[in-house]
């Protein structure tokens, strides 16, 4: 067997794995669970974040045998592997025909690719050692109110609070490039809309008259991994319609699902630098 087939087949392999647990997700009314555990792995793939999930849904920090023991942890007897994969670049080479001058030539070529492995890491419950420091969250996730003036600080976009239709929460609006809120609203309500509503003016790039569905999934599932890491509880969500999209085609749904992991982490990478300037110009 060849190398080029061993790396198609190996590509092949973890692809099917991640879509069966995406769709055993789904399936099984996990989809709220995952989102809420995609908040804790901000570093990961989407992909290995999934593969992580399927084996060990209760893993809050995960890392490999080697930085375990770096920060004074060993593992305990029994510590069950979880497998994830881990991708490097690599070289090939292949051999392509030339015509020069008339006269057919071989010539070797070489071309960069991307060669995948499994690792395995553990987590921190599989541990004993070393305590190790919580990592402390810039945003005050303790009082939404806090939470809520400092994402209306952070908005590029103004924002209104207003009274609104019946059943209308809150809208952003494309042509005026503003986002307006329903005021009677809880404050805890008003920061979970805001958080939606700013997720479409930074990062929905769906086409919303043709793509209404994929949007609206999108955009509720980014809102609700950054509510949750910052700490509000965002029951808002509506996960019966945001799984809805699962009946379609797998390739799909991993596409979105790796373009709503890496928006969610821009976005809270974004609030807390956002934060740390702040604290700066206060100091």
């Amino acid at each position: 067997m060849n190398t080029k087939y061993n790396r198609r087949l190996k590509a092949k392999e973890i692809y099917d794995k991640v879509v069966n647990n995406v769709l055993t997700i789904i399936k099984n009314g996990e989809y709220e669970k995952f989102l809420k555990f995609q908040s804790q792995f901000t570093k990961y793939s989407f992909n290995n974040t999934v593969l992580i999930f399927s084996q060990f849904p209760d893993a809050t920090n995960v890392a490999g045998k080697a930085k375990w023991k770096r920060l004074g942890r060993e593992l305990i007897d029994g510590a069950k592997r979880i497998q994830i994969t881990a991708g490097m670049p690599a070289q090939g080479k292949t051999t392509v025909k030339r015509i020069i001058d008339g006269k057919e030539i071989e010539e070797t070529q070489t071309y960069n690719y991307t060669a995948y492995k499994s690792v395995y890491v553990y987590d921190i419950s599989q541990t004993i050692g070393e305590s190790m420091p919580l990592e402390v969250k810039m945003l005050d996730s303790k009082n939404m109110g806090s939470f809520f003036e400092k994402l209306k600080q952070f908005s590029k976009f103004p924002i209104y609070e207003k009274e609104l239709e019946q059943g209308v929460k809150g809208y952003y609006s494309p042509k005026y490039k503003e986002i307006s809120i329903e005021k009677r609203m809880s404050i805890d309500a008003k920061t979970a809309v805001l958080l939606h509503e700013l997720t479409h003016g930074l990062y929905d790039d769906f086409d919303y008259k043709v793509d209404r569905n994929l949007s609206e999934i999108f955009v509720e599932s980014v809102a609700y991994i950054v509510a949750d890491y910052f700490g509000l509880d965002n029951s808002m969500c509506s996960f019966n319609y945001i799984t809805q999209y699962a009946k379609g085609n797998p390739k799909i749904i991993i596409d979105l699902g790796s373009k709503i992991k890496k928006c969610a982490t821009d976005f809270i990478k974004e609030l807390e630098e956002f934060e740390i300037k702040e604290n700066q110009l206060v100091a």
